[in-house]
């Protein structure tokens, strides 16, 4: 075979492979532009589906609208005569109106001096029931006065019985402890005339200090009640000097000692000076 002729078998090798893969391209492009075509046309027919099914909804819209129409029209018509006769009825009304504008006036001015005399009695009456408040105000301070005065009083009833008591109790006391007290007077000064001691010198009474509580002249020469008891020392028998700041006012000796209180005779008062509740007491100055 010459070389020409392998040439040409090469050439229409290659050529052959190029057609072939045209053919090939091709083959694929036609299958591609097919699938669009068939689905463009599937969406085409769908928009087609969806356009009628909107035609035949404008349609029905449009009858309805035509009905709509006609019954709006011929109500119209309706609304026109009704219109005529609510015109005729307002003129009828309105004469009777004035009518009735001129029976209000006359009504209004007798219904004023109904209101003037309601008025005036509204307020004659708002001044009887103020007059009834503070009436019943008034009494319920005067029954809450006079509860406050019964409850004082009883109050005051039992303090005095309690008191009265206990100044009988005292003064029972008292008689003892006066013949208690010469007794002991006159064996001490026979002691002291016998021995030259004093009392003083057998006595060992703790440094207390205290305060007066109350005080009470109902009983002579008077009672007096201070802030400590027991609890503190003392013992009946102490005497106590009372005192406010600088000013000495008297001389008080233990007769009922309790825990934390103590009642004591005034045996001895400066005169001129009044003892308060508040003053310094003390068993040593």
């Amino acid at each position: 075979m010459s070389s020409i002729g392998k040439i040409f078998i090469v050439l229409n090798l290659v050529l052959a492979a190029a057609f072939l893969g045209w053919a090939s391209n091709a083959l694929k492009a036609n299958a591609e532009w097919k699938s669009k075509y068939d689905k463009a046309s599937a969406e085409l027919t769908e928009a087609k589906k969806l356009a009628d099914a909107d035609k035949e909804k404008l349609n029905i819209a449009k009858t309805d609208a035509e009905k709509s129409v006609v019954r709006l029209t011929g109500e119209v018509e309706t609304l026109k005569g009704d219109k005529e006769r609510l015109s005729r009825d307002l003129a009828e009304w309105q004469q009777k109106g004035a009518t009735m504008q001129t029976s209000l006036a006359t009504i209004s001015a007798t219904l004023q001096g109904i209101e003037d005399s309601k008025t005036k009695l509204q307020a004659d009456k708002d001044k009887a029931e103020k007059a009834q408040r503070d009436a019943e105000e008034a009494k319920r301070v005067a029954e809450a006065a006079r509860d406050l005065a019964d409850k004082n009083a009883g109050d005051l009833t039992t303090k005095l019985d309690s008191a009265n008591a206990m100044i009988a109790s005292l003064e029972k006391e008292k008689t003892g402890l006066e013949k208690t007290r010469g007794s002991l007077e006159t064996s001490l000064a026979t002691l002291q005339a016998n021995t030259g001691a004093k009392l003083a010198d057998f006595q060992s009474v703790p440094d207390i200090s205290a305060a007066v509580l109350d005080i009470s002249t109902a009983v002579e020469p008077g009672l007096i009640a201070l802030n400590v008891g027991s609890n503190k020392g003392v013992v009946r028998g102490y005497t106590f000097q009372i005192y406010d700041g600088k000013t000495y006012k008297g001389e008080a000796r233990v007769e009922f000692v309790h825990s934390d209180m103590c009642s004591a005779i005034l045996t001895r008062k400066v005169p001129g000076q009044t003892i308060r509740q508040g003053d310094s007491a003390s068993t040593r100055l």
